[in-house]
């Protein structure tokens, strides 16, 4: 008969807990307990079985985060990282611990499995970056306690919640049009791939076409770079724009660049408004009137769903949360 964990922990002289977390690297295990238990788990033979892996499962007081975490992502989206304090601070405070684990999308369905059947975590969180179908299609047929932050751009039965970006351009267009401006301009990402700023963009339709308003968008890559050129275009109309609302911080420090080479003044001959409070807004001269989403707010929801998730299995969410709001400074 095969060795259990059971047999593990008695002849380790430790709990079945401590085993389970020595063999997944679980950071609360010293090295010198890892070693010894590893040891014991070659010279018993001893192989992970199913009722090992449930206990895992309910027992392991682990909670992966899996993200693609490629350079320079933290500059690329900061946001993320307020997501993962919120969550981190909220399971700490249940005594769980969060795991972060990289991965890409095209490797994130078999990654994901395999970090469960090692036993290395009760519950998934999963950054939209790197949901596909495929992953999409295995978190709905595994019993598999899981959270995607993002909502997914196709129809699934997946757990998920977001940020309701189409109220946070409701939000920005309905501060604009109370502070008088009329002609604006909207500086976004690609046309195709940038979701984030396409639904902003149907919110501040919808309230501009109540105004019977409009304004023009100008597309590109969401970058500093992109921006510079943006910018150009927006300045160059026949009609320029009296304020210039940019999808991120990238686009309004080109913005402020490309305003001051013209020897304009922000806001006496131009205003901008940027989406999101980091990384730059604070920082600017003058400093930008933003429109921010609590992230941190969203990673404790996060936090607090997976683990009602992890109790009750059978607990579904597709939602919004957190309430975008205005910041108001000097460039409006």
């Amino acid at each position: 008969m095969a060795n259990t964990i059971y047999d593990l922990a008695k002849a380790a002289g430790v709990s079945i807990a401590t085993v389970s977390r020595a063999l997944n690297d679980h950071y609360a295990v010293s090295e010198e307990t890892k070693k010894r238990i590893l040891a014991l788990a070659e010279e018993m033979d001893y192989r992970p079985n199913a009722r090992a892996s449930n206990f895992a499962r309910q027992r392991s007081g682990v909670v992966l985060f899996v993200t693609d975490l490629h350079r320079n992502v933290a500059f690329e989206n900061p946001h993320m990282f307020e997501i993962m304090t919120g969550i981190s601070q909220y399971l700490d405070e249940k005594n769980y611990a969060m795991l972060l684990k990289h991965t890409t999308m095209k490797e994130a369905p078999q990654a994901i499995k395999e970090m469960m059947i090692r036993e290395q975590a009760d519950g998934v969180i999963i950054h939209a970056a790197i949901l596909s179908r495929a992953l999409a299609g295995m978190l709905s047929h595994l019993p598999l306690p899981h959270l995607v932050i993002g909502k997914p751009d196709f129809p699934t039965s997946i757990c998920w919640m977001d940020v309701n970006h189409e109220q946070a351009g409701q939000t920005a267009a309905n501060y604009l049009l109370d502070k008088g401006y009329r002609r604006m301009a909207f500086l976004m990402g690609d046309r195709e791939t940038d979701r984030i700023s396409a639904a902003r963009r149907n919110g501040m339709l919808h309230m501009f076409a109540e105004e019977e308003l409009s304004f023009t968008t100008f597309y590109g890559d969401s970058t500093y770079e992109s921006g510079l050129n943006q910018a150009e275009e927006a300045l160059s109309m026949q009609q320029p724009p009296e304020i210039l609302l940019c999808t991120n911080n990238y686009l309004a420090m080109a913005c402020l660049q490309i305003i001051r080479q013209k020897g304009l003044s922000v806001p006496a001959d131009i205003a901008i408004m940027t989406f999101d409070n980091y990384p730059f807004s604070k920082l600017t001269q003058p400093q930008l009137t933003a429109v921010e989403a609590d992230m941190f707010d969203m990673g404790q929801e996060a936090g607090r769903f997976i683990l009602r998730k992890i109790r009750m299995p059978e607990l579904q969410t597709q939602s919004y949360c957190t309430i975008p709001r205005i910041i108001e400074r000097e460039s409006t």
